[in-house]
């Protein structure tokens, strides 16, 4: 059968340009086919001459059955559901379903503008959260850095936000001219403005963006699920959740919320199943190599160490302590305390070494003679409880997307430690 697509990504604050393409396809001597994933419309050649409208509708719940009546009585059937809008399709010259601007003005008003409040309170709080975790921390800019080597969700999320909020701005811009534009048509008794085919051009790819921008979180969230990272308790008690809403009200009102549910339930079953197999191998293929994790910093030294290593696709972080006996001599055990960041931006790496010599203090480092971006701070120890002569050492390296940080009272380091450790920052691929 013949067939011709178009591009169906409408922001929902542009339903009357969605109506008036609908409008121009059945005029052309098509009628809609089918909605594909909110994306794409198919249609197919009309036997019969065909207009279409669309209504708004609660998203959390489908309309009723008197209403429902109401409308196929008039000639109007259901033929597409997007979020927000019912597409309805009827005889060419039926009467328009909705003919009281007023009130449709003040259904789209109501509806879009609790769905903005509802992702803008959204964003505000977890910004919230975050800045309170932050300052609790104590971390300050390593806890907000954590992000991309902990999660592969955070990674996605940090990267993705100064992409997510522009479209977001210009989200809500959009909906305020249009809230604009309506209310000044119903003051002078004017039909509602179609925005032109341009501009509805320009929304409909950034909207596009929108879902191409949520595909690699999704997958991020898949690669949690597979390094066991997800929390179990969560996976549970949202599957409780939906299965409580598929077993509640049957009404046909609340269909779309159970239909949801049964969505919900298959992803949840899904991200268990995917949690529960052991899959952490093949994800860890697709995750950067924690740099420095294969043997200490200071091997000939060290008589005990734990390592503890991240990575996710963008980045990786090798935290390491190493114990050993204090080169001065003595039976107290000294400490090696050591940070490996490989980063995914070379301009990344030197704000983090920027920020590591701001904590050293620039007037107490020195950089290295003969070394290119490798500090030293080297001071005496004086407590008590530390034989005579011992120092403490703090060595920050910084070589392209690599930065690492050492900090140990187990003896001086010398050249020969530095130059193993840059051939093996090499040998990684700096």
């Amino acid at each position: 059968m013949k067939r011709k697509w178009m591009l169906f990504t409408y922001p929902v604050m542009d339903i009357k340009a969605a109506e008036a393409a609908l409008n121009r396809q059945a005029e052309q001597g098509w009628r809609l086919e089918k909605l594909w994933l909110g994306l794409l419309a198919s249609f197919v050649p009309a036997e019969e001459p065909v207009t279409y409208c669309i209504d708004w509708y609660d998203p959390s719940r489908e309309d009723g059955l008197d209403y429902r009546t109401l409308l196929a009585d008039a000639g109007w059937q259901r033929v597409g559901q997007l979020s927000y809008w019912n597409l309805y399709e009827a005889p060419a010259g039926s009467a328009p379903i909705q003919t009281d601007g007023e009130l449709e003005y003040r259904r789209f008003r109501k509806k879009s503008l609790r769905r903005m409040a509802i992702a803008w309170g959204t964003v505000v709080c977890m910004a919230a959260v975050l800045g309170l975790l932050g300052f609790l921390s104590g971390l300050e800019w390593q806890f907000y850095l954590t992000f991309l080597t902990d999660t592969n969700t955070g990674a996605m999320v940090l990267v993705l936000l100064p992409l997510l909020l522009p479209e977001g701005l210009l989200w809500s811009g959009r909906l305020l001219l249009r809230l604009g534009q309506w209310k000044h048509a119903i003051a002078r008794g004017e039909p509602f403005p179609v925005p032109g085919r341009r501009s509805v051009l320009l929304a409909q790819l950034c909207t596009l963006a929108g879902y191409v921008l949520v595909l690699p979180l999704l997958l991020a969230f898949l690669l949690d699920a597979m390094l066991g990272a997800l929390n179990l308790g969560w996976l549970i008690g949202m599957s409780i959740a939906c299965l409580i809403i598929l077993g509640g009200d049957p009404r046909l009102e609340y269909q779309r919320k159970r239909r949801h549910a049964k969505y919900m339930l298959a992803c949840m079953a899904v991200l268990l199943a995917v949690w529960l197999l052991p899959l952490s191998g093949v994800a860890g293929l697709v995750c950067v190599k924690p740099p420095l994790a294969d043997e200490g910093l200071l091997p000939e030294r060290a008589e005990l160490e734990v390592v503890e290593t991240h990575a996710t696709p963008l980045s990786a972080r090798t935290e390491r302590r190493e114990f050993g006996p204090l080169k001065a001599g003595g039976s107290i055990d000294g400490v090696a305390d050591s940070q490996v960041w490989r980063l995914p931006w070379d301009w990344l790496a030197d704000w983090v070494t920027e920020q590591y010599r701001k904590e050293l203090g620039i007037a107490n480092q020195r950089e290295l003679s003969g070394y290119e971006d490798v500090w030293l701070v080297r001071s005496a120890i004086s407590e008590n409880h530390y034989p005579e002569g011992c120092v403490k050492d703090i060595w920050l390296i910084h070589r392209g997307s690599v930065v690492l940080w050492v900090q140990t009272d187990m003896g001086p380091l010398d050249e020969q430690w530095l130059d193993g450790i840059l051939a093996r920052l090499e040998e990684g691929e700096v």
